[in-house]
């Protein structure tokens, strides 16, 4: 009697993914820009002061064709406003010291970008106070109106408006 083997238990080792994405084609250029940006990404963590390296993350870096005077952009990612503010103040230093290590950075900006996976933040709509209607004194009002306006557009709407809040 003969068994039934699967061809992938005939197969004597699976290739690491690492192999097939280090190929020629698009998955090494795209490996390459991952290993590049990972690189640049621990020369920023360890520039930053301690305190700062929490609330800090790479965006990636964006190449303006726009401004010939600076085609490389970092952008730097803050979990709040007061990560983003004292990360802005360090800016100047910490390009200067990129460049210094051979980083090919023209100029950082820094975005605020929270991160709604946060189990301690509300990341709900705030619920908005139900509107209680037009008060009894701007009906009457409206009411008024209605009457000393001659027949019109205006006060057929007037009258329409009168009809659904009564």
């Amino acid at each position: 009697m003969r068994l039934f083997t699967h061809h992938a238990l005939q197969t004597p080792h699976a290739k690491p993914l690492n192999d097939w994405l280090a190929k020629a084609g698009p998955m090494s250029s795209l490996m390459q820009a991952a290993r590049e940006l990972a690189a640049l990404e621990a020369e920023v963590m360890a520039l930053l002061p301690p305190g700062m390296r929490a609330g800090i993350a790479i965006g990636g870096v964006r190449q303006d064709t726009r401004s010939p005077g600076q085609p490389n952009t970092l952008l730097l990612l803050a979990a709040h406003g007061a990560a983003a503010a004292r990360v802005r103040q360090i800016v100047p230093s910490l390009l200067a010291r990129l460049q210094q290590r051979g980083a090919r950075i023209d100029a950082v900006k820094v975005r605020v970008q929270p991160d709604a996976a946060r189990g301690d933040w509300d990341v709900e709509p705030a619920e908005r106070p139900k509107r209680t209607g037009v008060p009894a004194a701007g009906l009457n009002s409206l009411g008024e109106l209605a009457q000393t306006l001659p027949d019109s557009p205006l006060r057929d709407a007037v009258q329409t408006l009168l009809s659904r809040h009564r």
